[in-house]
């Protein structure tokens, strides 16, 4: 079989568009910071307060939410083809847990990594500034405000949940903040 010269160079040319929009590393761009610890966030009281307290079918609990939260008693992840009827019964599954400890990771990966690697110094971001429902200013728009529909339902200061989530963020979960915080 013979290949047409035309063929050829328009073969060519495509691979060399295609290698040119390839990226390349930049070695000087510092890696990605690690998110928060998986095991903390499952075992150490964050998903069970973050269940109880965000994971309801009128909050977080619900399919469209970018922060989409499974839990048992709200939202259960079902196999695709199975009926919304057929829903799991029992406690929140190992594979609920690890799809809510990627939701929240996954929500803004960058921020919280960076959060994680200056140890809780870093706090602009979602999942700390949403819950609080910073104060908008007297003229309707704040940059640091962050509007949430269900208004404020944390507190940066004396909250066992907030302290739950900045715990965990620094690598070391308040599990006694976690627990008091699912009441």
């Amino acid at each position: 079989m013979m290949i047409r010269p035309w063929k050829a160079v328009v073969f060519g040319l495509c691979l060399a568009v295609c290698g040119s929009c390839a990226a390349v590393p930049d070695p000087d761009q510092p890696a990605p910071a690690a998110p928060p610890d998986r095991g903390q966030f499952v075992d150490g009281g964050v998903n069970d307060f973050m269940e109880k307290r965000c994971g309801s079918l009128d909050c977080h609990g619900q399919i469209g939410r970018p922060l989409r939260l499974y839990s048992a008693t709200g939202l259960r992840k079902t196999k695709p083809l199975e009926k919304f009827l057929d829903r799991p019964e029992g406690g929140t599954t190992p594979d609920e847990k690890s799809d809510n400890y990627l939701a929240v990771v996954y929500l803004e990966p960058e921020a919280i990594g960076l959060s994680h690697a200056t140890d809780g110094a870093y706090r602009d971001f979602l999942l700390l500034k949403k819950p609080v429902g910073l104060p908008l200013g007297p003229d309707g728009y704040d940059g640091d405000g962050v509007r949430h529909k269900g208004g404020p339902v944390l507190r940066e200061t004396g909250d066992p949940g907030y302290n739950c989530l900045v715990s965990w963020i620094r690598g070391a979960v308040a599990t006694p903040d976690c627990v008091a915080a699912t009441f």
